[in-house]
């Protein structure tokens, strides 16, 4: 993973922190709480796919999008 994706991945996780500070709806936490969990599937998503693990778990698939 590149580390302008670990900064973006970070800087997303730190926005959803920071959202319940602001005190704009009573909905804040929660909302939080799902970006919190999205930007972690997809921080892991593209930690597995740069590392080489989907292919490994998924031998009939490829992560090139089958442009091989």
């Amino acid at each position: 993973m590149k580390l302008s994706d670990k900064m973006l991945f970070f800087l997303l996780a730190l926005a959803a922190i920071a959202l319940p500070t602001l005190g704009m709806c009573a909905f804040d936490l929660l909302w939080a709480v799902a970006a919190l969990g999205v930007v972690s599937f997809w921080a892991v998503l593209v930690h597995r796919r740069c590392n080489g693990r989907y292919d490994r778990e998924f031998p009939g698939r490829s992560s090139s999008g089958g442009r091989e």
